[in-house]
């Protein structure tokens, strides 16, 4: 797979990039209902966990300073593991990237334009993104590079600014919904940090590759201090977060907000900056998606992919019927999807690569002692 070359900072935000629009929707909420009062706490054991798995996943790198996990995949089981692997790849980032367009899609039709087909408020964001593409991956990049840094400020603003209405005894019980939930079966909430997934294709694409652990570690680190935060003011500004089922909590969270009698609509400022978020992240995501098709295809041009790209997650983002079937994808099947392909089975391709790794190289230092001899 062919890369251009990117920054330390840039790779940075192309890890935070994807926590922050899950932010937007109802990644907070997701915690909440599965560890109540508890959920700071939860969010904070979950990235001790995510912490050592990224400790080990970038020491299993070493052997492969120049690979992804497309191209271990292929050193471990040959053509059909990488085709299998890549396959899998393709699935996951086209049904997280058409989740998130459907799910914003209907926020910004309920609040703003409501008699707006759903349809055309999705094709808007993928013609966007084809366009991106066709400019190539150093404008995506430095584009994703201005408009995280925007975001997060949009998202630290209206935290602060809804800090005077907190209630902070809200926290209690501090174990929530009990032990169970927030240190056991509380694990499961590890796929928030899903930004970790674009880390198994970072490091050919790292102008100076020594940087990839202080870059993963980095980037998964603004990632959880942006879901505690969101998931704490949450927490604290409503009795009852979980009554919120028809837009996103955080927009509900800056609407009730005073800003002052010359911003009457601060919403409107916020959903600025969520938008170009968004059209960033799909265009990342149709990036990274085409990519793999072309290396597992052994393709030249990856610019016609994007179209088809866009037409897959067009079709997807349309197949759930209503609110119900958007919050099953996003609460179950993108959980599952993602402790399953990014946790597991990724992890343990790297770990049977490095023993298969051991062993070839091990033979051949036993035939050059040999030779030598």
């Amino acid at each position: 797979m062919s890369y251009s070359k990117i920054g330390s900072i840039e790779a940075i935000a192309l890890i935070v990039v994807v926590i922050l629009n899950h932010i937007v929707l109802n990644l907070p909420e997701t915690f909440l209902g599965s560890c109540g009062s508890s959920s700071p706490l939860n969010i904070i054991y979950v990235s001790i966990l995510i912490f050592i798995f990224l400790f080990f996943v970038i020491k299993l790198f070493k052997n492969f300073s120049n690979s992804d996990i497309i191209d271990i995949s292929e050193f471990l089981g040959g053509k059909y593991l990488k085709t299998i692997i890549g396959v899998l790849f393709i699935i996951y980032f086209i049904l997280i990237s058409a989740t998130q367009l459907r799910g914003f899609g209907e926020i910004l039709k309920i609040v703003y334009f409501p008699k707006v087909a759903i349809c055309f408020l999705s094709a808007i964001f993928l013609v966007v993104a084809i366009v991106a593409n066709k400019f190539g991956t150093n404008t995506i990049i430095k584009t994703n590079l201005i408009i995280v840094p925007l975001v997060m400020f949009n998202l630290l603003v209206a935290f602060f600014c809804v800090s005077t209405r907190f209630v902070p005894e809200r926290i209690f019980p501090i174990l929530g919904y009990g032990v169970n939930e927030t240190f056991f079966s509380g694990i499961s909430n590890i796929f928030a940090l899903n930004g970790i997934s674009y880390i198994y294709f970072l490091l050919p694409m790292l102008n100076k590759k020594e940087n990839f652990k202080f870059i993963s570690f980095i980037g998964i680190a603004i990632s959880s201090l942006f879901v505690f935060l969101s998931v704490t003011c949450l927490l604290f500004s409503f009795a009852d977060a979980l009554s919120i089922n028809d837009v996103s909590p955080i927009y509900l969270l800056i609407r009730g907000t005073d800003f002052g009698r010359f911003i009457q609509r601060p919403d409107a400022i916020f959903f600025l900056g969520w938008i170009l978020s968004l059209m960033s992240y799909i265009s990342i995501s149709i990036m990274f998606i085409t990519k793999i098709m072309q290396k597992i295809g052994n393709l030249n041009a990856s610019f016609p992919l994007s179209y088809a790209t866009a037409g897959l997650i067009f079709i997807v983002a349309l197949l759930p019927k209503g609110e119900v079937e958007i919050r099953f994808i996003q609460n179950t099947l993108y959980k599952y999807s993602t402790i399953s392909l990014v946790f597991v089975v990724s992890f343990l391709i790297l770990i049977f690569a490095n023993i298969k790794y051991k062993k070839k190289h091990k033979i051949s230092n036993m035939e050059s002692d040999l030779i030598n001899e």
